[in-house]
């Protein structure tokens, strides 16, 4: 199957979860709590980019916790607190919220749609570069400053899940964040490359140009 085909079964799902009433308010009443607990205590957690996704035991996403399929919305946290500058602009809770309400994948358990996260970001009035092609992940990749990158964790078995993590670009260099690296790349082929020993696919790229 390719990129497109895959996404877009993905994208069906996260449509037919829509239509199932779900109420989340007691988990979304517990993640305000936890993320409160988490500002007054500093403890595993700062005003900064989120890099340990298995901290958030403790938060929700649907009827899954935030350390097993919480990673696109850790994207779209560090997305935002990079792209603004270091400023706060959406806490954890209210955009886990916000993808319960539109994009996660049988409750959660799933995570969320990557055509979810680009037309949240384009509701926010952010100019977004979307593709399922790899063939243009570099030409992105050199041209914008801002990433979030869905690969398969194997190329040839899709059940052994999905990753999506924020890259940022610092001094011409690629940065991924929440994807157990701290190497810098030239390119999104070369991010994808040092993943899962070589094993991962590219499945689409959301760039945002500064």
């Amino acid at each position: 199957m390719n990129n497109k085909r895959i996404v877009g079964v993905i994208d069906r799902l996260r449509k037919l979860e829509k239509k199932i009433p779900r109420n989340f308010s007691e988990n979304d009443r517990m993640n305000a709590e936890s993320y409160m607990a988490r500002l007054k205590s500093g403890k595993g957690f700062v005003r900064g980019l989120i890099e340990r996704q298995a901290d958030f035991t403790d938060m929700s996403l649907g009827k899954s916790t935030l350390d097993y399929s919480g990673c696109e919305v850790i994207a779209v946290y560090n997305l935002l607190w990079k792209y603004r500058g270091g400023e706060l602009v959406t806490p954890l809770p209210e955009l886990i919220e916000t993808f319960e309400a539109d994009g996660i994948l049988y409750a959660g358990r799933f995570g969320v749609s990557p055509r979810s996260i680009r037309d949240y970001l384009k509701g926010r009035g952010i100019e977004v570069n979307y593709t399922e092609d790899e063939g243009d992940f570099d030409l992105l990749g050199e041209f914008c400053d801002h990433f979030i990158l869905t690969v398969m964790n194997d190329r040839d078995d899709i059940f052994r899940q999905i990753h999506t993590f924020y890259i940022s670009k610092e001094e011409g260099r690629l940065i991924a964040h929440n994807a157990g690296s701290k190497m810098r790349y030239y390119t999104v082929s070369e991010v994808i490359g040092a993943l899962k020993g070589g094993r991962a696919k590219g499945l689409s790229l959301i760039a945002v140009k500064e």
